[in-house]
């Protein structure tokens, strides 16, 4: 049974992240309640470098370092180099992966937290997934029955009695970020007589999360003469700029623009508080919206909905279930069925009742009566 570690004495804590953009952001009440446990302790969050700036403003950390994916036996030496450096006394491993309890092992981290599947001989302080797991015959995606990942954190940190914190993620906007928001939204001809509608149709994930670009753009269209209000921006990564580019030509008005260069994530955070409403796949972008309880619309395709179905009090969720899903591929090697049923007409509707519109009611695909 494990016990507590609050009564020990940590003065140096290393919390690594979850390796996704929107798992970073949905776990920041456990990095909380990290912070809880260990008030006086030196709390150093490792997370993947892109990723890092949304934190920005936190206060469940001391300072964050730069993580990445070891690739062989030279990347697992020069991670574990980096932390050996900072003589951490405990390490906490949001990851799954055999490799990052490995590196802390490297390390000589002496206390290793995480869940123990696949990698018990490196963890000294963990846990085994108390939820079922999917026979062989039905293996098709995740292994285990998915349960939503705030729930799976907060098992692991309540079996070691680490305090609670408000299950919301949380997200904090500085001064410096508002007022780079500002400068791209002046930019734009965007003021507060609009209503600002982002739109996120790329996924990090790969294509099979997808939605076709032309939909994208009849969707822009559509929304702006519904209300004339509206301005819709299109927001993208770095290296995904020519798909938002496409569907700001295929939108052909002038409401309709690509944020281009792409917005640093640490001014998105801005921009996403300040919109009437966002329109994303299920990606990193849906969790701060989640954050900032903005009103959003997700299109959810390959991915199992249990994972995320938390904090949905501002959301709808427009899927389809097909015969071949959720396969949780990158790629899909059929005929993209799950994305391609969700309809402009569907995802319309979900907006107009999102912004406020008037109209008829409609029934979504999201409901729980719905065919």
């Amino acid at each position: 049974m494990p016990s507590s570690l609050r009564a020990e004495r940590f003065e140096k804590v290393f919390v690594r992240a979850p390796n996704w953009l929107g798992d970073v952001v949905m776990a920041t009440p456990h990095f909380d309640r990290i912070r809880r446990a260990f008030p006086d302790a030196q709390i150093v969050l490792g997370v993947k470098g892109g990723h890092g700036k949304v934190l920005d403003g936190l206060d469940s950390f001391d300072r964050r370092i730069a993580v990445s994916k070891p690739r062989g036996l030279s990347g697992l030496r020069a991670e574990a180099r980096k932390l050996r450096s900072e003589q951490f006394d405990l390490a906490i491993l949001f990851p799954n992966s055999v490799s990052s309890a490995l590196v802390a092992k490297m390390a000589g981290i002496r206390r290793r937290l995480g869940y123990t599947q696949g990698r018990r001989l490196w963890i000294t302080d963990g846990i085994a997934f108390a939820g079922a797991r999917k026979p062989f015959w039905k293996r098709r995606g995740p292994r285990r029955v998915p349960v939503p990942m705030v729930d799976y954190w907060n098992d692991l940190l309540d079996a070691f009695d680490f305090p609670p914190a408000d299950p919301h993620p949380r997200l904090v906007v500085t001064s410096g970020e508002v007022e780079a928001c500002d400068r791209i939204l002046s930019e734009l001809d965007i003021d507060d007589g609009h209503r600002l509608v982002l739109f996120a149709p790329t996924a990090g994930f790969g294509p099979s999360k997808h939605w076709d670009d032309p939909r994208w753009a009849t969707l822009a269209r559509d929304l702006v003469a519904l209300d004339p209000s509206v301005r819709v921006l299109l927001l993208c990564g770095p290296g995904e700029e020519t798909l938002v580019r496409d569907i700001e030509q295929q939108a052909g008005r002038p409401e309709v623009r690509a944020a281009l260069p792409p917005v640093p994530l640490d001014v998105t955070k801005p921009l996403v508080r300040a919109a009437a409403l966002m329109v994303t796949l299920d990606s990193g972008p849906r969790h701060l919206a989640v954050a900032f309880d903005v009103p959003h619309v997700v299109l959810m395709g390959p991915t199992h909905p249990d994972y995320t179905s938390s904090n949905l009090e501002h959301g709808i969720i427009l899927r389809h279930d097909v015969d071949c899903g959720p396969c949780h591929l990158p790629v899909c090697p059929l005929d993209h069925r799950c994305m391609r049923r969700i309809t402009e007409g569907e995802v319309l509707e979900a907006c107009r009742v999102q912004l406020g519109l008037a109209g008829d009611p409609v029934r979504l695909s999201s409901s729980p009566d719905a065919p």
